[in-house]
This record gives structure tokens, C-alpha cells and sequence, in this order.
């Protein structure tokens, strides 16, 4: 759901329940206790993505397919179904990483937390056809002054 607990989150959720604050490595006894929970980084994940990021929303997505798929005799030809993705490059500013760890479990791959981003980003789009035809990279950004891209180096590219 994007809200795990961190382990001050936990402890003091215990204090609220016990009446008093657990022992110092509390914490420690408590995971060795549930194997299955691991404490990790995760990854961000911006509140408006959340929005989108359900099963009921995705269901729509894949009947909304299907359908458009049936309206057409053999279906849509490979040339006209198009996947896009999108990579962020923060340009300035940001936020330290705090290096706070948060509660998962094991087997879960996914591991995300919500956090606000107010950075200036430069959006970067990649679109592919599924017959393998490929249209450039573009660039989306923010209005006012262009940031100059030249000077980033490949770890800002994301190669």
C-alpha cells in the first residue's frame, strides 16, 4: 500500500499499546520473531502515481484492451500498439536520503513508501511499437528557463 511502518514507527506504536516505551533493541527481538518481515530502503513512490497504481484500475486497463481487440477483425496490428515509458532527471535541488528503514515482507519484491517529490525534473519519453519500430527520445520540460542537458553525466542519464 506505500505505507510501511519504520521501525521508530513501530516501537512507538508499541509504547501506545504497552503504556511505555520498549527496550532499546526491542526491535531486534521483535524481527528475529517474524522472519518474514526484513527491514530495507524501499523505493519511493510518488503520491500521484498511487492513484493509478491498484488492480481495479489495471483490470479497466486490460478489458479496455480486449474490447478494442474485439472491435476489430484479427485485432489491432502490431504497428498500431504502442508501450511508453518514462524516465525522470532531477535537475537541482533534492532531498538527502534519511536512510530510514521500513518493515516488508521477504517474498514481496516491491517494497515502496510514499514520498512527496516538489524537485524540477526533466521528463525523458521512449515509445516502442510492438512490430519493433521505435520513435526518438523526447523531452519534456518544465516552462521557463531550458536547463542545460549537455552537462549531465551517464549515472544522471540513468545508463
Amino acid at each position: 500500500m506505500g505505507r510501511p511502518y519504520s521501525i521508530q514507527e513501530l516501537r512507538a506504536e508499541v509504547a501506545a499499546m504497552a503504556g511505555r516505551e520498549p527496550g532499546k533493541n526491542w526491535h531486534t527481538r521483535f524481527l528475529k520473531s517474524f522472519p518474514e518481515l526484513q527491514p530495507s530502503k524501499g523505493t519511493k513512490l510518488d503520491p500521484k502515481c498511487v492513484k493509478n497504481f491498484n488492480e481495479t484500475v489495471i483490470k479497466d486497463y486490460f478489458n479496455q484492451i480486449e474490447h478494442l481487440h474485439a472491435q476489430f477483425p484479427g485485432g489491432i496490428p502490431p504497428q498500431h500498439i504502442w508501450n511508453m515509458d518514462e524516465k525522470g532527471i532531477q535537475m537541482g535541488g533534492g532531498q538527502k536520503n534519511s536512510g530510514r528503514k521500513y518493515l516488508f515482507l521477504k517474498h514481496k519484491k516491491q517494497k515502496y513508501h510514499i514520498q512527496s517529490n516538489n524537485l524540477e525534473l526533466v521528463t525523458v519519453i521512449e515509445c516502442i511499437s510492438a512490430a519493433g519500430e521505435v520513435v526518438p527520445p523526447s523531452f519534456c520540460l518544465q516552462k521557463g528557463t531550458l536547463p542545460d542537458l549537455c552537462k549531465l553525466d551517464n549515472d544522471q542519464w540513468g545508463r
